[in-house]
Formats: C-alpha cells, structure tokens, sequence
C-alpha cells in the first residue's frame, strides 16, 4: 500500500472543502478542483517547519543559511543545469511577485502577452495592474496545445512583457525545446521580457522532459525572469514562498533592486526551511508521488476514454490537472457545469474561467488517493450514462 493510498480528512479551514458551498452552490459533490494535493506534507517538511515554530523567540532571522545552495543542487540533478548563486532572490510567493514584475518593469498603458486558455489570475491582474491584456490563442490538436506563431508574432511586437506557463495550466503542456527557443527569438527581437512561471515544473511525469527557461539561451543579455516554488510539487501552498532565477545582470539588478529597496521579499524563516528541506530531504517521497500522479492520470484517462467517447482530455506530461474536453457533448457551458456538479455529483473548474478556448471544458484534479478518483470516476459514468440514454 503506498503512503499515498491514506484517506486525510480534511476540514472546512481548507479551500478545497470550506468553498464548495460557493463554488458550486451545494456541498454534495466530490472536491477535484483547486490545485492542491490530498496527501500528508512531507515528513522532513513538517518536522523542519515544527523546529522553527518552537523556538523560545520568534524574533528576526537571517537567511537560511543554505537554501540557495538547496536549489541550485536541485536544479543540478533534475535538469542537468548550472546556475549561479547570484541569479537567484527568494520571494514570498510566485503570484504576488509576478505582479510586482509588472510594477517594477512596466509602465501604466503597457501590453502585457499571455496565452489562452491561462491561469485565470493572469488577465486578473494584468488589468487591474493598469496594463494592457493581449491573448494569442493555443490551439488544441490531438489532447495537446500549439502556438498559432503566426499571431504569436503580430501580437508580440506590440508588448513589453510575455507572461508565460511553463508547463501549462491548465493542460499541463510541457513544452518542448523548439517552442521554447521560438519563444526566445520572437521576444529578445521584440524587446520582450518574457516571465515564466514554473511551479509545476518538477511535476514532469516519467517520459516527459522539463526544461527551465533560462536554459534556452545560453546568452547573459537574454531577459527573462524564471519563477518557481515547492507548494504545488510538495503540496505545501499554504506556506506558499518561492525562487526566482534571472541570469541578465542588468535586469536582475534592477527587479532584485525594486525588490529589496522596496522591502517586499525579506526572509521569511518558515518558507525557506520549506525551501531547503524539500529540495535536500524529500526525494523518496518525491519519487514515489510522480509515479502515484502517473498511475492516476492513466487510470482517468483510460476510464473515461472507455466510458465517456464525447470526452477527451487536454494533457501534456505535468502536474495532476487534466483538461476535459467535453464540447462533443453539446452543452453550453452553464449546462456542462450542472452535469458535472448536479448530475456526475463532481465539483470541478469551468473551463471558461481559463478564458477563450476554455469553453466546454472541465479542469479535474488527480492529486488524491486512488480510491477517491476510482469513486469520481463511477459518478461521472453513471451521469454521462444516464444523460445519454435520456437524449
């Protein structure tokens, strides 16, 4: 039985749980939607996070003494990549920071580059930032995601930045090196910063290869801005805090230099001892956890491809979201909501929140026991089997 198998019962203090009643409007459905795991933290995690809450004095730190050394060991060993001490700034969290990208490097009226479908908090807080929102549409070809180049390229030159997901959310797309070194050209001859948030990059499944942005040009004059965390890939995102990698010298000085004269990204003790023991002391859960979340994609992927046809699924390779491809059923988005949470008894994230191409899509979360995803899936053959009879 793996460590993963246990059932957590978790309260109405989590997100997960203590939203369903706004989220969809009853109680009476089975959570597969906000992006969190239902397995137990790590052990060394919890166990290092208790020794920092029990010290006498809860007074200012320093640094963790080694957290940067924990990262770029990390990225060392999974990416096979070489990165400078200096390249790195703690933040307290990835999203927070983003926007403090847009303040620190971009000016009021500025057009600002993401995908769609996306992360829904991007166009959020692209507009309330002041900026401008422009979105190139992915194209979804067989389960998978492409870039339309030819918009790609039009609409690029009238940005600054290119807030980018790597690998994708919600199709977990990991994208391959000849996407990524477009990417690169088409901005660095534009002018554009690109910024690419990473937090499930160490969800890369077996058979599958993540590759950290800044590795795609080797030149120090390429302006990008990588962000990464341990709270999706060590399911701790209530501590939240997280690394941001910049090899330019000129940029990093001066978004490292906003930061730090700002006061905006101080120590924080309990997020970089998360830090250091997830990236030092983790490994065999870590290692255990991806071939979990492989076997259940394949078991979700299987069961529906089986029982539900006029489903397909949108998956790349990371992370434990799926993307449901439900538009063969003929539902407008309203009536695939109501199948999902009043028929199937399944709460799930709209397609449609992700923006334009999101339609007639479902995200489902994988991150949970087997026995949990093997009751989801009996709910939502029992419902798709019943709506098609009744049609």
């Amino acid at each position: 039985m793996s460590l993963f198998d246990r059932v957590i019962t978790r309260d109405a203090s989590c997100r997960k749980y203590g939203q369903l009643q706004q989220m969809f409007g009853t109680e009476d459905v089975l959570p597969l939607w906000i992006a969190d795991m239902d397995f137990r933290t790590p052990e060394p995690i919890i166990s290092a996070l208790s020794s920092v809450i029990a010290q006498p004095i809860q007074g200012y730190n320093v640094e963790h003494p080694h957290w940067k050394e924990s990262v770029t060991g990390w990225y060392e060993k999974r990416y096979a990549a070489e990165i400078n001490e200096d390249w790195l700034h703690f933040v307290p969290g990835v999203i927070k920071t983003i926007v403090l990208t847009l303040m620190a490097l971009t000016e009021k009226d500025d057009n600002i580059l993401t995908c769609t479908p996306i992360y829904d908090p991007y166009p959020n807080f692209i507009k309330t930032s002041g900026r401008g929102l422009i979105q190139t549409r992915l194209i979804e070809i067989n389960g998978s995601y492409e870039f339309d180049w030819h918009d790609f390229k039009e609409k690029i030159n009238k940005c600054k930045m290119f807030l980018f997901v790597s690998p994708h959310n919600p199709g977990g797309i990991v994208w391959g090196r000849e996407t990524l070194e477009k990417i690169s050209r088409y901005c660095h001859e534009a002018g554009v910063i690109v910024v690419s948030d990473e937090v499930h990059c160490d969800l890369t499944l077996p058979g599958k290869s993540h590759i950290p942005f800044f590795m795609i040009n080797e030149a120090l004059n390429s302006k990008s801005i990588v962000f990464t965390s341990i709270s999706k890939t060590f399911n701790v995102p209530a501590i939240q805090g997280g690394v941001v990698v910049i090899k330019n010298e000129e940029l990093r000085n001066k978004f490292y230099g906003f930061l730090d004269n700002c006061y905006l990204a101080e120590t924080n003790s309990l997020q970089q001892t998360a830090i250091y023991s997830a990236y030092t002391c983790c490994d065999n859960w870590y290692q255990e956890l991806l071939s979990y979340l492989s076997d259940n994609v394949k078991f979700v992927t299987d069961e529906i491809a089986k029982h539900c046809p006029l489903i397909s699924i949108v998956y790349g390779g990371a992370s434990y979201l799926l993307f449901l491809n439900a538009e063969k059923m003929g539902l407008t988005d309203e009536q695939l909501k109501f199948f999902f949470v009043h028929e199937a008894k399944l709460g799930l994230s709209p397609g449609i929140q992700y923006g334009p191409g999101g339609e007639g899509h479902m995200r489902l979360n994988v991150g949970c026991p087997h026995s949990v995803l093997m009751e989801s899936m009996d709910r939502l053959k029992q419902a798709y089997k019943a709506r098609m009879i009744g049609q």
